[in-house]
């Protein structure tokens, strides 16, 4: 049993976790943490594409997915690029054959950043009958929570507020369940998550500092929100169960001129792994100042913030990401990358973790409705997607399944990433990934 203390302090550590990692970027009670590796690797010959025939051009009716974005508003990260990355999925999806043999459409909506627009958008979406809800906006996601639940309209994409996805703790032992039964209500019986949820997107760098043989940790936290500092019990937790040390967390304002004074701090703690939860700017900022003041150990960045400059830049980084890495050679990859080319996407489009998240989606979506009746309804595709059991994607995605009568499990597995001399790669090979608890 869990104290009502202790599922208050959850309560708060999981609204945080859009600003701390969007910006950036259950099992029994007796296991324990672990950093083994999945021995689930990709199949490379395996499909990625859905089992519909492949035909020029789809027959029925015209099927409408709304797209959720934030594009504009100031913490959209990838944002401005995920248009061009859903529009690209759904001109080859239609030129071959469409979904279930129907045409797609799209309706990309900007919230700009806006819970009250947010709200707006889907009201006016449920008057024109979509068969899918596709998000892609952390910061006010969950502020549509509680109209997306009611729509009985499938959701998925990328995101990490537990009242959508639910989520995992593992340091705590703790799920999070629609009926409240663990005391906090979350996660829509109508969301489908893919990527890494709440629990599991804290844990990552842990799992990294340790594999690296780290020693002293420090967490640098976004200062704008004081709700971003609401993981670290989560983080502080996971580290002492790994063998490590934590100084704490480090409050970071993106406006500082520079982060000098952060740097002496650390070096003189004898921090040697920076896991850093703020944008990719001020992350930029940290690691040029404290390279100036002699740091000799780990920079980590993790999930949204691995894209654009961060993959450019001079600098050595590791961590995780919540979606499949774009750059390796598995045949469902190199697909993905084939469709983004020849539809003219920027690279940095859809080089990074939210562009992959929202792909896999789309062709999970794709593969659970691969038929559909006459004139497909959102109680249609919400009850194809119970026919997903043990799918990966051919590597996209960690073993899925989704059962009727029973909310979407938390996902608690990602993918490592080291850039070394400019260079990014998995360190555990492929399409490999790490789960917390590991899986059986």
């Amino acid at each position: 049993m869990h104290s009502k203390s202790r599922i208050r302090s959850f309560g708060a550590v999981i609204a945080a976790s859009a600003f701390i990692f969007a910006a950036c970027g259950g099992d029994d009670g007796g296991s324990t943490a672990t950093n083994a590796p999945s021995t689930d690797t990709a199949t490379t010959d395996a499909p990625a594409s859905t089992d519909a025939p492949v035909v020029t051009e789809p027959t029925g009716s015209p099927v409408l997915v709304v797209a959720i974005v934030d594009v504009t508003g100031v913490g959209a990260g990838s944002g401005p690029f995920i248009p061009d990355v859903i529009n690209a999925w759904a001109d080859w999806t239609n030129a071959n054959g469409g979904l279930g043999g129907h045409p797609v459409e799209v309706d990309i909506q900007d919230t700009a950043g806006d819970p009250a627009k947010s709200q707006t958008i889907i009201a006016d979406a449920v008057a024109k009958s979509p068969v899918l809800f596709l998000l892609d906006d952390p910061f006010t996601e969950a502020s549509m929570s509680e109209a997306l639940g009611k729509t009985g309209v499938p959701v998925m994409g990328l995101g990490y507020d537990p009242s959508i996805w639910g989520g995992h703790i593992e340091a705590f032992k703790l799920d999070c369940t629609p009926d409240a039964s663990n005391g906090l209500a979350c996660a829509l019986p109508n969301a489908f998550p893919l990527s890494a949820t709440f629990g599991a997107v804290v844990d990552a760098p842990a799992f990294v500092a340790q594999a690296l043989g780290a020693k002293k940790t420090v967490f640098a936290v976004c200062a704008e929100a004081t709700s971003c500092s609401a993981a670290g019990p989560v983080w502080a937790t996971t580290v002492a169960t790994l063998g490590m040390e934590d100084i704490g967390l480090a409050l970071i304002s993106s406006a500082a001129a520079d982060y000098t004074a952060e740097c002496l701090s650390w070096i003189d703690a004898g921090v040697d792994f920076i896991n850093m939860g703020v944008d990719g700017f001020a992350a930029e900022k940290i690691m040029t100042n404290c390279d100036e003041q002699g740091y000799t150990g780990t920079y980590s960045v993790s999930q949204g913030s691995v894209a654009g400059s961060l993959l450019k830049g001079t600098h050595n980084v590791v961590g995780a990401i919540n979606g499949f890495p774009w750059w390796v050679d598995d045949a469902p990859v190199a697909e993905y990358r084939s469709v983004m080319d020849a539809a003219g996407v920027d690279p940095e489009g859809y080089e990074n973790p939210t562009a992959t998240g929202i792909w896999a989606a789309l062709q999970m979506f794709a593969k659970a409705n691969a038929t559909l009746t006459d004139a497909p309804t959102a109680a249609e595709t919400l009850a194809n997607m119970y026919t997903i059991k043990d799918e990966t994607l051919g590597g996209l995605v960690s073993p899925t399944t989704w059962t009727e009568g029973e909310t979407a499990p938390p996902r608690n597995c990602w993918w490592n990433y080291s850039i070394t001399d400019g260079k990014i790669e998995n360190p555990l090979g492929g399409l490999a990934y790490q789960c917390n608890p590991a899986e059986s």
